[in-house]
This record gives structure tokens, C-alpha cells and sequence, in this order.
């Protein structure tokens, strides 16, 4: 069986130990204080291979993002946007890794909004189509996604300072919890074939058999 970790960033990322570990793992946008965290550090250590998701507006060298990419097995960027709606790859990042935008295949999947004309609620539900539209998994772990509910970020590496980011940081960077929690409902219920473990704070809830839900304590 294939199986992908997706990481994201809210606070439920510290419960990373509860997950099995795999060969592939996704994390998304800044990332450089979540590793300081022994559980996380440890879980990307472990797998042969490490995808970033990024946005580039979550890229800040100044605050070690730029030295996350010595750490782990990465093998390339991916920017959240399909070719026909991305910025331009700035040099600063096809200089570290390979980089790349999502497939059109995930075009399917996306909705449109004022600025994109396809697109995701959040990066962190764009990581998820990529994982299942373009690394095809059988299983798919999620842990950090806590749609905004009641909770913030794991650690403030959006910004620049150290620590844990409020709620209303996080909603501020982010989109609705009905938004997103829509999204993800439909996506997971059409892909049926897929297998999917989340584990999060939030007291999301759907009734479908392909989806497993564990709530962890903020």
C-alpha cells in the first residue's frame, strides 16, 4: 500500500508521534520553526523523500526558511498554482531545488475565486490535491489541518517571530473553517478509492467510509 503524510501547520502538528511513518511526506508553506520540534524533526528524518508545497508569499529566507532544505531528503518545490494562473518561479528558489506547478489534472477539483481563476481554499488543501491527483497514494495521513477551528498555527514561521500564532493570525492568513471544511468534504468524498487518516483539533466530522477521524487535544 502507498501511503503520503501530509503536514500542515496548525497546532495539532504536535501530535505527529500518533502517525505511522511513511517513505513520502508533503509539508506545507514555512516550515523552518515547525522542524525545531524534536517529533517533527524525527518524522521528516524518516522518510526518504520530502515534497514542499509553497506559496510564495510564505517563503522568508530571513528566518531560516532557506536552510530548511539542507535538513531533509526534499526532492523538489511545488508551487501551489496551476501553469495558466501562477506567478513566475523566481530564481532565488529553482537555484536551491527543482520547482514546479501543480498538473492540470488538478483542475477537476478546483474552485474559482476573484483572484484565481482555479484554485484551493488554502495551500494546504492544494498539497492535498496534488497528493492524490499526482502521487496517486492509497492512503493519505493529514495531521495539522485544523481548518482555523478554535486554533492557530503550531508555530508563527509565517511571520517573524518565534512561537505559537494565535487563531485570529491564522483565520487572518487563511480562509473561513466552512470554506475549507466544504472543500475538503467534497474532495474526500469523490475519492472514494483513497483511504484517509486525519488526525486535528478541530470537531470536524464526516460520515464517509474512506475517511478515519482522530481528535487530538489542542
Amino acid at each position: 500500500m502507498k501511503s503520503v503524510t501530509l503536514l500542515c501547520r496548525g497546532t495539532s502538528l504536535g501530535h505527529i508521534g500518533k502517525l505511522p511513518k511513511v517513505k513520502h511526506s508533503v509539508i506545507v508553506n514555512a516550515f523552518h520553526y515547525e522542524v525545531e520540534n524534536k517529533d517533527v524533526h524525527e518524522y521528516l528524518t524518516s522518510c526518504s523523500k520530502v515534497t514542499h508545497i509553497l506559496s510564495l508569499g510564505a517563503y522568508f529566507p530571513q528566518s531560516g526558511a532557506r536552510e530548511l532544505y539542507t535538513k531533509y531528503n526534499f526532492d523538489k518545490i511545488v508551487l501551489p498554482y496551476i501553469e495558466e494562473v501562477s506567478p513566475p518561479i523566481p530564481t532565488v528558489l529553482s537555484d536551491i531545488l527543482p520547482v514546479e506547478n501543480l498538473s492540470d489534472v488538478n483542475k477537476k477539483d478546483m474552485i474559482s475565486t476573484p483572484r484565481y481563476k482555479y484554485t484551493a481554499p488554502t495551500s494546504g488543501m492544494d498539497a492535498l490535491l496534488y497528493i492524490v491527483n499526482e502521487l496517486e497514494p492509497d492512503e493519505v495521513n493529514i495531521i495539522g489541518l485544523d481548518f482555523y477551528d478554535n486554533t492557530g498555527y503550531f508555530t508563527n514561521s509565517h511571520g517573524r517571530v518565534h512561537g505559537e500564532s494565535p487563531t485570529d493570525i491564522a483565520i487572518r492568513n487563511g480562509e473561513p473553517t466552512d470554506i475549507m471544511q466544504n472543500f475538503f468534504k467534497n474532495f474526500v468524498i469523490s475519492k472514494s478509492n483513497v483511504i484517509f487518516n486525519l488526525y486535528t483539533t478541530s470537531d470536524f466530522t464526516l460520515d464517509v467510509k474512506n475517511i478515519t477521524i482522530t481528535k487530538v487535544v489542542k
